[in-house]
């Protein structure tokens, strides 16, 4: 440990990995267009009809509670605020998560360095703050799970301090945050659960010395009281959210596999938010300085090597260490953050519809990293090493190189998306589209396809008069009412929707070209909305009477 002390002279490591995490993720604010699960929260806070599910009365006023089954308002509840007091844009929407993601990296690092001592919390700090997915994850926060990474590190360190201080407020309040985890998103019992089995399996003794009626009592509490309105929710409409989630596919198994090693090496957002290096694209010159650099260090670096970082083999071997470090203090905390991802992931990836997306992945973290780093430094300090400074040595060469590749990784994210734009939902091509809606004179727009609607409300703070179409426009076996409204909304809206290369209802373009054809009705292009890099990405239109077609009111109705 001698050999390792003047590591330990860095008590400012938690701040600084925040800072850094937090001016990484402020470069990639800008770079994509806000979508639409990651503005899901408007829902509740604009009352749209789409969302939320799950209300209450108080005060003659209705509070939303539940977004989905397993998708509180918590997130809804708070940009209620942030909406009402600065002008929404993709600073007031992004900087809130990155704030939550950057006081995570803070959380997290004190908590490693009071359990195990600053040297593992410096390896892990800068191990999680230079993440590409964690950074990205949060910076875009439409899983959502910023504040899921939040509540638990924050609960987690409540709970450490009831621990070491026997403080019960501390207790009852560790799982008063738990409770919130809960409540903003159920499925917060994948790491709660991995959590819960980990602690009885490796510190039962512990457990059961602080088991008193009491504790238990102030915990089960703390709990029920945190999730309240998840508790609310459940026994309102029996037990949705556990009949929502219930189901399990045991061949999903290898798929999620793959999805999770994927996220792991950081690649799992190439052709979802950016651009992959792999395929041709519609370059973009640098713009800026910015831009002039991180283009440099993508031809220097090679972007072929760079589109996955180095962290699978790093966690394979900290894998391999553990038989070696058996005997070490390192072996149960190791051992308790391999159990916390194991029943994790497990969990994930045998739910049906679940386990896929890096969003769900990403609720593993920082165990990963946490492992990771008592390997290493555990390591570092064997005393068989030829010469006394060696091992400190190389744990900072490998340190060094893990962040190092990391941010190689995050720079090919930037570059790829200042050079070819983002990814189909993703893409920026919406706040040219907000801005030219403010023109257009029609009693209401329609929106045919999905991921238009949810921004457009959140960029124009719920001003302009939208309408979506879904799958029961002009559907067969609609009544008379149903149908003139149908066909009102041809004679006099302006329309909204994809161009086919950007379309996530495939073929809804052509869909609602026929029905109109059939009403009597034809498409009329009014403009094309581009990108930054000039793709065409929107379409603005009207329909108009088809020639010699029947007036609307004097065509039959299939129904």
């Amino acid at each position: 440990m001698k050999a390792l002390a003047h590591i330990q002279r860095f008590w400012w490591a938690p701040f600084i990995f925040s800072l850094l995490f937090f001016s990484l993720g402020l470069l990639f604010l800008p770079l994509t267009g806000l979508q639409g699960d990651e503005v899901y929260f408007a829902g509740a806070v604009y009352h749209l009809p789409i969302a939320p599910i799950f209300y209450v009365q108080v005060f003659h006023r209705q509070v939303p509670l539940m977004m989905l089954s397993y998708l509180g308002a918590l997130k809804s509840w708070i940009y209620v605020v942030i909406l009402g007091l600065f002008r929404p844009s993709y600073w007031t929407v992004r900087l809130p998560a990155l704030l939550a993601g950057a006081a995570s990296i803070w959380i997290f690092t004190r908590l490693a360095g009071k359990i195990h001592g600053r040297t593992v919390a410096w390896v892990a700090g800068i191990l999680l703050a230079t993440d590409t997915t964690y950074l990205l994850t949060s910076a875009y926060d439409w899983g959502p799970v910023a504040l899921q990474h939040l509540l638990m590190l924050g609960a987690m360190a409540l709970i450490y301090k009831f621990k070491t201080g026997g403080h019960r407020s501390a207790l009852f309040a560790g799982f008063f945050v738990f409770g919130v985890a809960f409540w903003d998103k159920a499925l917060f019992i994948w790491v709660f659960s991995g959590l819960v089995i980990a602690a009885a399996i490796l510190y039962p003794r512990e457990l059961w010395s602080r088991a008193s009626p009491r504790n238990l009592g102030l915990a089960v509490a703390g709990l029920l009281v945190g999730a309240l309105p998840l508790v609310i929710y459940n026994v309102e409409t029996n037990l949705a959210t556990f009949r929502s989630s219930s189901s399990f596919d045991v061949t999903q198994l290898p798929s999620r596999f793959v999805a999770l090693r994927a996220t792991w090496r950081g690649e799992r957002l190439f052709d979802f938010i950016a651009h992959p290096p792999w395929a041709p694209g519609t370059l973009l010159e640098p713009d800026s300085n910015l831009f002039d650099i991180s283009d440099e260090i993508h031809y220097l670096a090679g972007s072929r090597f760079h589109y996955f970082n180095a962290l699978e083999p790093a966690f394979a071997l900290a894998l391999a260490l553990l038989p070696f470090l058996w005997l070490t203090p390192a072996r149960k905390p190791m051992l308790f953050c391999l159990i916390v991802i194991t029943v994790a992931w497990l969990q994930m990836a045998l739910t049906v519809k679940a386990g896929l997306g890096a969003h769900h992945i990403v609720l593993l973290w920082p165990f990963p990293h946490w492992f990771m780093a008592l390997a290493f430094v555990q390591a570092a300090e064997w005393r068989r090493l030829a010469w006394k400074y060696a091992g400190a040595i190389l744990l900072a060469t490998l340190v060094v190189f893990l962040a190092g590749d990391n941010l190689l990784l995050t720079n090919e994210y930037y570059y790829q998306l200042a050079a070819y734009g983002p990814m189909g939902s993703w893409d920026d091509a919406i706040f040219s589209l907000s801005e030219k809606i403010r023109h257009v004179d029609a009693p209401e727009m329609a929106i045919n396809d999905w991921g238009i609607v949810t921004p457009l409300v959140v960029l124009q703070s719920n001003s302009v008069p939208l309408y979506i179409v879904d799958r029961s426009f002009l559907a067969p076996g609609r009544g008379e009412a149903d149908r003139n409204f149908f066909i009102k909304r041809l004679a006099d809206d302006v329309w909204i929707g994809h161009t086919k290369p950007f379309e996530a209802d495939k073929g809804v373009n052509d869909r609602i070209a026929g029905l109109a054809r059939e009403a009597g009705f034809e498409k009329r292009l009014l403009e094309v909305v581009r990108d930054r890099n000039g793709r065409p990405v929107f379409e603005i239109f009207h329909f108009v009477p088809s020639r010699g077609a029947l007036p609307a009111a004097d065509k039959p109705n299939r129904s």
